[in-house]
């Protein structure tokens, strides 16, 4: 090899090596551009973290804030419409801030309608007591029978210590199967039950929904409400708030399959939490 060759080999040689060069320090300034925003988002992210920590906290010191604001006034307002019983009961915690739990067990219409009453109640509860109260919810589409049967099973977690249960009382689904004076045996198993785990607790009951139509159910709805006031048990009359008795407007507020609708919902729901908040 002549010395112009070798000399065109290295110069060759030399350029591949700068191509090489160069391309690996390009490589490295794309990566270091890139991987910044990567670590910078994993340094942040811990940060951002604690200020959602933060900013809940300071949202549950805003809910208690409003809760142990509540005035001896304000709570005579609230338990203005219940019961001695369940008057009794509510007044107890909130003037030691205890927590109040609790317990609702509905039918399937606890869940109808956008929102359903169960929902729409919950949120007045909340509204009205902070976070002095903390709703349950159970759906339960049986009898009363099938309800005491079910009183140590999974379905309800007596641990929670309920101070308050708020009963429908499967009216609907006792019609023709379940009599009335059966019924309120069943009410006074559950009451007891309930009595077990907190012993001043109460419980409440309402009936299920009226229909646009007829004949049999409103009088055995009404039976259930005498024998059941008879024992000394607190009912929340919520049919007042329909138009029972009419089959127009009393569709206004049910669906072709007599559950309740958006009305409907909102309807009961009011009457319930008019009962519990005094408003």
């Amino acid at each position: 090899m002549n010395k112009s060759k070798l000399i065109s080999t290295f110069v060759i040689f030399g350029c591949i090596l700068t191509l090489f060069a160069s391309y690996n320090i390009y490589q490295s300034r794309i990566q270091s551009i890139t991987n910044p925003s990567v670590n910078a988002s994993d340094k942040v992210s811990p940060n951002n973290n604690e200020i959602s920590k933060e900013n809940r906290t300071s949202d549950k010191k805003i809910n208690q804030s409003k809760s142990d604001s509540l005035t001896a006034e304000e709570i005579t307002s609230l338990t203005a419409n219940m019961s001695d019983e369940a008057r009794t009961v509510f007044t107890s915690r909130l003037k030691s801030k205890e927590k109040i739990q609790l317990l609702v067990i509905g039918s399937s219409s606890i869940e109808e309608g956008t929102p359903g009453y169960g929902e729409l109640l919950s949120t007045d509860l909340s509204e009205a007591y902070g976070e002095l109260i903390e709703t349950t919810s159970i759906t339960f589409d049986g009898n009363t029978a099938e309800l005491v049967d079910e009183l140590d099973g999974d379905l309800i977690d007596w641990s929670s210590d309920f101070d308050v249960v708020l009963l429908e009382g499967m009216n609907l689904s006792n019609n023709g199967v379940v009599v009335v004076e059966d019924s309120i045996d069943h009410i006074e198993e559950i009451n007891d039950r309930m009595k077990q785990n907190v012993v001043d607790s109460v419980l409440l009951v309402h009936p299920s929904q009226p229909l646009a139509k007829a004949a049999y159910y409103p009088k055995e709805v009404e039976s259930f409400k005498s024998y059941l006031t008879s024992k000394g048990f607190t009912y929340i009359d919520h049919w007042t708030e329909w138009p029972v008795g009419n089959e127009d407007e009393m569709n206004i507020y049910l669906t072709e399959d007599s559950e309740p609708n958006d009305k409907g919902a909102a309807l009961w729901a009011s009457a319930l939490s008019t009962y519990l908040t005094g408003k």
